[in-house]
């Protein structure tokens, strides 16, 4: 699979932009999506606020293979799914999965300017 990019206001539109793209069929939850990796860029709210993947600091890169849990992003993939709701759900349900330990209160993309690259694995 060749990397996908798309920027955004919000993470959760990029993220739903690039999502889209890797299927002909935008009412099926593409299945790729769980084998690869995420590559984040814009501001990233840890334990501290950062901006990654921009002037030179790392991206913020989730793979997910591991802890990540999909099936809640593809029980609510149909066309009702909101950007907003889709980057809470891959917040929760993937990043963190990923991320064990974590609480989801300190975790979030506050920014207003996102690029997302999906790639293989």
């Amino acid at each position: 699979m060749e990397s996908i990019t798309s920027s955004a206001a919000s993470l959760g539109e990029a993220l739903m932009a690039c999502l889209k793209a890797m299927t002909p069929d935008p009412a099926a939850f593409p299945q790729q999506a769980k084998t690869s990796t995420y590559e984040i860029a814009g501001l990233v709210q840890t334990e501290r606020l950062a901006v990654r993947g921009r002037n030179g600091r790392d991206r913020f890169i989730i793979g997910t293979q591991s802890g990540a849990d999909w099936r809640p992003i593809e029980e609510e993939w149909d066309e009702n799914l909101t950007a907003d709701d889709l980057e809470w759900l891959f917040l929760e349900f993937v990043v963190l999965g990923e991320i064990e330990g974590q609480e989801i209160e300190s975790w979030g993309f506050p920014g207003d300017d996102y690029t997302v690259t999906i790639g293989a694995a």
